[in-house]
């Protein structure tokens, strides 16, 4: 056992704490996990024994939060990596492996105990994330930056820090490499998908609806904005647009306006349970403006969907252009129309890309995602 895993969310969870369980399961089922901090656990593939939560820390701080004014995101992230410093005193490993934004404390920590640092970049460098955004929060008058001053210095002082960087993408990869970051330093890894639980459905009869579906924090970052516009463009007859995920970015009044327009968009909100509209969907849809990976891609292909994404989306990696799904340009209305309409117009080839999708991601199981992780912290060590 020779790794102390850091994650501060409950595992496993969606996105973020479903990337989270699988390394440390990934961990444990080499034998190399020492200890998972984490903030809450309620899985049963990692043995308990080496799991401690920080589940009573963040009530604390939620409370905290209602009496400074604070961001209670804010303060439990700190909280958080302030009790993995000190938790790190406790134990004897030769490797500390934490996530972005919640690991600047404890990587500092862990170089004083001579261990080897390991951090999880979910998205790419804060640098690029600021350049591809900035603009976009102007035009919608946000009136905040993509990161708040102190955040940004606090991410590239963890990669600044930080032995090695872990990434899932050559998106973020080449972020990374284009800001002097040595390749020696990037561990890259792509993410996997269930394919046991992520199915197709079975062949039913279709109800003639041409459905675009689109799971993901309803925000600037994901495109959204451009997604709405591309779809009041079209008009298409018998087709309806399906939003799932959070408001963000005080997008209410774009959003509002659009649904006042159109009887053709519907939103839901998140969702732990987005079987059931994969499924349903016709072609699924990311127009992420950066994304480090998008695990929903894989998901929806593992469900024998075919999807449309952007080049500044990480899960590009595992999408055959034209075969599984589209890979378009980002902040282009025009390209998400004409890939679109096209697809209105080729349902029967739909179908065919759906079952090239399925295919694809069965190369993507999260086991692959383990072993690949675990092999280049073997090779850290050894």
């Amino acid at each position: 056992m020779s790794v102390i895993f850091s994650i501060g969310v409950r595992i496993p969870g969606e996105g973020m704490g479903n990337h989270g369980y699988n390394t440390a399961e990934g961990l444990d089922r080499h034998h190399l996990l020492q200890r998972a901090l984490v903030m809450q656990y309620h899985g049963h593939g990692i043995d308990r024994s080496k799991v401690t939560t920080f589940y009573t820390l963040e009530r604390i701080t939620f409370r905290l939060s209602r009496y400074t004014g604070l961001d209670k995101y804010v303060l439990r992230d700190n909280l958080f990596d302030w009790w993995i410093s000190h938790q790190l005193e406790r134990e004897h490993a030769k490797v500390f492996y934490g996530w972005n934004h919640i690991a600047l404390w404890s990587i500092m920590q862990s170089k004083r105990l001579d261990m080897i640092t390991i951090l999880e970049r979910a998205n790419s460098h804060p640098l690029t994330y600021t350049r591809l955004l900035a603009d976009e929060y102007k035009k919608h008058d946000i009136p905040h930056a993509p990161y708040h001053s102190l955040t940004l210095k606090k991410h590239l002082k963890e990669i600044e820090e930080t032995d090695y960087i872990a990434v899932t993408s050559e998106f973020t990869k080449e972020s990374l490499l284009e800001h002097g970051i040595d390749e020696q330093r990037i561990l890259l890894t792509p993410l996997g998908v269930d394919t046991h639980v992520f199915t197709p459905a079975p062949i039913i009869e279709q109800d003639g609806i041409f459905k675009v579906v689109y799971i993901g924090q309803l925000c600037l970052r994901k495109g959204v904005q451009y997604l709405l516009e591309a779809w009041q463009k079209l008009q298409l007859q018998h087709a309806n647009l399906v939003l799932i995920g959070d408001l963000v970015d005080n997008l209410e009044e774009l959003l509002h306006g659009h649904l006042q327009q159109s009887r053709t968009i519907s939103v839901r909100p998140h969702t732990t349970d987005p079987f059931k509209a994969y499924r349903e969907a016709s072609v699924f849809i990311l127009p992420s403006l950066e994304d480090g990976f998008g695990l929903v891609v894989l998901e929806a292909m593992a469900c024998g969907i075919p999807v449309i994404i952007t080049e500044q989306t990480g899960a590009k990696d595992c999408v055959r252009h034209e075969t599984d799904g589209f890979i378009i340009p980002p902040y282009s209305v025009e390209s998400i129309a004409d890939t679109l309409l096209y697809c209105y117009n080729n349902q029967s080839k739909l179908k065919r890309m759906g079952k090239h999708a399925r295919q694809q991601a069965e190369k993507y199981p999260w086991k692959r995602y383990q072993d690949s992780i675990v092999g280049h912290i073997k090779h850290i060590i050894d």
